[in-house]
């Protein structure tokens, strides 16, 4: 590996941090990033023995057995309608990132990259205001050190009116604790606003037309960070020189064929559509598509911005549709 990226995903409880991570690799496998696909990077997952061991040893693959890593039984959970991580600590999982196609000469001589994505539990990293949570004293002393020490992080908060939130004081203190931190080891942070799809689920088959939209993004992104004035603290990094970018995901994406949201309204809960009788991942995999789940990832190892990460200046800018 040319260069290790440690990423620390942070976020409140239920806010999409998870999701987010079990289909970052579904989504670059599926094109549904929204770099040009003559970029054509590949993500893959590694077992923390093949992160940390430069030769391991060969193994033979059982096509019968169950998750051979952390990051699959993650993937799996979700796939089958799982929920946040239930954690009081932090995981880490690894990565390989690649290039295989065109990218700027400043990029491609620094893949690939070995990637290590911490995810930290939401009443962890940004517990309930006033919440009392009993977490062992080494964990938070772990957490605090793999949060100081990140090259990138990705801050994950689901597309809501964020004052309405019970987390907004703990947040703010965070993003104050990060802008007096003296290493100056953070290069890249990126607000992902999750559950994107949820603005679409009346707009029928035009649902993913919108979406896809970067000015519709860009529009949604202005409101919810002029509505949450606390944000402007972020303002501090970026002129410190942190990369500091919004973007918008969505886990449970779009469907292939009707495009629309993949939400099932005829379920309880937050299920996704899948096909009657067919249990598993061969039940919905004709119609899932995550959206833009690697885009914060991608940002954070790359530097190269896409049509859906904005920066202030362009949140600044004048709106046209607006």
């Amino acid at each position: 590996m040319k260069e290790k990226l440690t990423i620390c995903l942070i976020g409140p409880k239920k806010g999409g941090k998870s999701s987010l991570l079990a289909s970052i690799a579904d989504c670059v496998a599926q094109n549904a990033f929204g770099y040009p696909l003559t970029l054509r990077p590949t993500l893959q997952p590694l077992s923390q023995t093949e992160a940390l061991d430069p030769e391991p040893p060969a193994k033979r693959q059982d096509i019968f057995a169950g998750p051979s890593n952390d990051y699959e039984k993650l993937r799996n959970d979700f796939v089958e309608g799982g929920v946040a991580t239930d954690t009081l600590d932090t995981y880490e999982y690894y990565f390989r990132l690649g290039l295989t196609g065109v990218a700027p000469p400043a990029v491609a001589e620094r893949a690939p990259w070995l990637l290590e994505i911490v995810d930290a539990a939401g009443e962890l990293a940004v517990p309930p205001d006033g919440a009392r949570v009993a977490i062992l004293n080494d964990v938070k002393d772990k957490f605090a050190g793999q949060l100081l020490s990140a090259q990138a992080i990705v801050l994950v908060l689901p597309t809501i009116q964020l004052e309405d939130s019970g987390w907004i004081a703990t947040l703010a203190r965070l993003i104050d604790r990060l802008g007096r931190n003296k290493d100056k080891r953070l290069r890249r942070l990126i607000v992902a606003f999750s559950q994107y799809e949820r603005l679409f689920v009346n707009l029928g088959p035009s649902a993913f037309t919108y979406a896809c939209d970067p000015a519709v993004m860009l529009h949604v992104i202005r409101k919810l960070v002029r509505a949450a004035p606390w944000l402007d603290a972020l303002r501090a990094l970026d002129a410190a020189g942190v990369s500091v970018r919004f973007t918008a995901t969505s886990a449970h994406g779009f469907t292939r064929r009707f495009q629309n949201p993949n939400l099932d309204p005829h379920q309880p809960g937050e299920k996704r559509f899948r096909r009657a009788g067919v249990e598993g991942a061969r039940g919905f995999g004709e119609y899932w598509r995550p959206f833009l789940t690697a885009e914060p990832i991608l940002y954070a190892a790359l530097d190269l911005d896409s049509a859906f990460t904005f920066s202030y200046r362009r949140i600044d800018a004048r709106s046209d549709i607006e």
